[in-house]
């Protein structure tokens, strides 16, 4: 038994960094999707506008919850883009401790077209959401 427990284990020894990384973010979304630790959105507070991320704890929530209905009715942006992204950098960072590989991300001209086009997406997102005749995208 214990030799099987050592190979489910090996590959989150190899890769400490970024294990934690992720048990981090794991921890940090368990407690916000639950409510247990309120989150406000500065911008929602300030302006009464939805930001791009407004609704992503709850979405975490529901998605935990294996609603995915209610997810992507909550922040579907969080769902499609962010939450993927997120996970493609926790691979990128594991390929790169494990295997040495040169980066953990996207660098030179593809990275800079990659970030600008999630960033230009949440502020389509960001926009259209609260905009009149969108509100079923709202949180």
């Amino acid at each position: 038994m214990s030799g099987l427990l050592r190979a489910a284990t090996s590959p989150l020894r190899r890769a400490p960094r970024t294990t934690r990384l992720a048990a981090g973010a794991g921890a940090l979304g368990l407690v916000l999707s639950t409510g247990l630790v309120p989150l406000p959105c500065p911008l929602l507070f300030l302006t009464g506008f939805d930001c791009p991320f407004c609704g992503g704890s709850r979405m975490l929530g529901a998605l935990l919850h294996g609603d995915l209905a209610r997810a992507a009715d909550l922040n579907l942006f969080a769902l499609v883009v962010v939450l993927p992204v997120a996970v493609l950098f926790l691979i990128a960072s594991a390929r790169q401790e494990v295997r040495g590989a040169p980066s953990p991300w996207l660098v030179g001209r593809p990275g800079r077209w990659a970030a600008n086009a999630v960033l230009g997406v949440a502020v389509v997102w960001g926009v259209l959401r609260n905009l009149p005749g969108f509100e079923a995208l709202r949180a």
